[in-house]
């Protein structure tokens, strides 16, 4: 009983996220700057098909902005390939392709590779937005008079 509730509570997040967003054509660095990270790929309460599939979309959107993430020799899509094979396998761990398609000796316990997936896929959008305003920071002297 416990699961099924777990089921339907998910699969109403996932359709109201969807909603909100109209799909992976409308999300964009604007859109994502308002979503909370802890809420979206939190795999303890939305389990871990969801947290993969919010990972999917965002990444997509990543891809389609140019700005996807690559930490560790590994590239989020890779990461996100490597979590499904996992999930299919019924694996506990992972070890996902590097960038260039060589095995990579990394290995990560698929709730987190999935909730990394996830945070990488939009922090990668939040921080394209956040770039356009901040850029000015990293300007070494910028502002000031000599």
């Amino acid at each position: 009983m416990k699961k099924i509730y777990t089921l339907a509570i998910t699969s109403i997040v996932a359709f109201s996220l969807a909603g909100c967003m109209g799909g992976s054509d409308s999300l964009t660095p604007v859109a994502a700057t308002k979503m909370d990270q802890k809420e979206v790929c939190n795999v303890d309460k939305l389990g871990i098909d969801t947290v993969l599939a919010n990972a999917k979309m965002y990444n997509a959107a990543a891809i389609k902005e140019e700005v996807e993430f690559r930490r560790l020799d590994i590239n989020n899509r890779d990461l996100i390939i490597a979590v499904e094979e996992g999930l299919k396998s019924g694996a506990k761990e992972v070890s996902p392709l590097n960038f260039k398609g060589k095995a990579n000796k990394t290995k990560f316990k698929i709730e987190y590779a999935a909730h990394r997936a996830c945070t990488f896929g939009l922090n990668a959008l939040q921080q394209k937005h956040e770039g356009k305003s901040a850029w000015r920071l990293a300007v070494p002297g910028d502002g000031f008079k000599y």
